[in-house]
């Protein structure tokens, strides 16, 4: 893959020409564009790690400064997921910069803290997304914008900001099925162009919300049907700049969803690889289900049948209650070494070594997300996501 690297204005990256899957540079290397061909963006604003000595740290009133951390390397791992899984690329951007020196959240005088030479920084980061926003829209005509997050509440859950607060969320269907609740909302093109005539409320927590779709995998969030909503004196983030700026709550057809991860989610390598697993997953059934049904069959697929690996790996049932069959394809492999891991680390089957496909014995597990990782001396290793769901 070619890397270039870009010193220009924000006003030459919004003309530029991208192509999908390669990566591109603004000024000093500081903000990473990874160019795509489906009409999902996923922005990283605090997940950076360089602290350049010739940037002052920020220290303006009531400013943020800590990193979300693993939020970076996690985007990096569902990147690649959702190339793995449709041969198609996500738009997304990286700052790469620490949030002590730039905060990519926020309104530019904020962000830069009055640093006037910082603004350059600040506009290559917004003119990358606004440029994959125009690509999204010529060839799509609307899409899906997620700011990726991490936060330290106590509560283990994904938090899903629609620009709606707390106490917003906790009033009836009725209510946030009118003018005035879908008018805030970041997802206000959506509620009136989805594929299934979905109202408002069944949006943000029914049966096909995105947070729903995450919890039937073993991710819980808020709001979604299993938790509706932030009970009072929860901690909760509802969005912020990104959301707003680039959602479709001021018009457009970019709907915006801020996804806030919880640490277990983020801290830990093979639960990364889960999750990113699973968000690709879960956002292209989302894409499919409420933007463009026909979604699956137009994907563009750069993988052929002769280049599958023990990537390729299908698990069925998913969810199981009493055996699941693992299954490889694109030739096997001389033998697979199987580990089932809980979301904790632990390894709760080990070293079963079996020719594909094969047939494990699960109903003895407690209900939950485990990691099914196969390995082959021939092939490369995979991990897939499977759910056990207890009798």
């Amino acid at each position: 893959m070619v890397v270039l690297f870009l010193f220009v204005s924000v006003v030459t990256l919004r003309a530029q020409s991208y192509e999908p899957g390669e990566t591109y540079f603004g000024k000093d290397s500081y903000i990473e564009y990874h160019a795509g061909n489906l009409p999902l963006i996923i922005s990283v604003p605090h997940g950076g790690r360089l602290e350049p000595t010739e940037i002052p740290d920020r220290d303006c009133e009531g400013c943020v400064y800590v990193q979300d951390s693993y939020t970076l390397e996690l985007a990096r791992q569902i990147k690649d997921a959702v190339v793995r899984q449709t041969g198609c690329y996500p738009h997304v951007v990286y700052n790469l910069l620490h949030r002590k020196k730039l905060d990519m959240n926020r309104d530019i005088t904020e962000a830069t803290d009055s640093n006037a030479t910082l603004d350059v920084y600040w506009k290559d980061y917004q003119g990358f997304i606004d440029s994959a926003k125009a690509n999204i829209r010529q060839r799509f005509g609307k899409g899906l914008f997620i700011d990726l997050h991490g936060h330290g509440h106590t509560k283990q859950r994904i938090e899903f900001g629609y620009l709606l607060y707390g106490s917003q969320l906790r009033e009836s269907d009725s209510v946030m099925n009118t003018a005035n609740r879908i008018r805030v909302s970041s997802i206000r093109n959506l509620v009136s162009t989805n594929a299934g005539g979905r109202s408002h409320a069944e949006l943000i927590r029914g049966q096909h919300a995105l947070g729903t779709l995450f919890a039937d995998r073993g991710f819980p969030g808020v709001p979604s049907k299993q938790d509706p909503f932030p009970l009072t004196g929860d901690d909760y983030f509802n969005g912020g700049y990104n959301t707003l700026e680039h959602g479709s709550n001021p018009g457009g057809t970019i709907d915006a969803i801020q996804m806030e991860l919880y640490s277990a989610i983020r801290f830990n390598t093979a639960q990364r690889k889960a999750f990113a697993d699973s968000f690709a997953t879960v956002v292209r059934s989302y894409l499919e289900r409420h933007y463009f049904p026909e979604f699956a069959q137009n994907a563009c697929q750069t993988t052929t049948v002769a280049e599958r690996t023990i990537d390729d790996t299908e698990v069925y049932p998913n969810p199981a209650m009493d055996h699941v069959t693992v299954t490889t394809h694109g030739g096997q492999p001389d033998y697979i070494t199987i580990q089932l891991i809980d979301m904790m680390g632990r390894g709760v089957v080990v070293n079963v070594v079996r020719a594909s496909p094969l047939t494990l014995d699960v109903s003895t597990l407690a209900s939950g997300t485990y990691l099914l990782q196969l390995a082959s001396p021939s092939k490369r290793s995979s991990t897939p996501t499977m759910i056990v769901v207890a009798r």
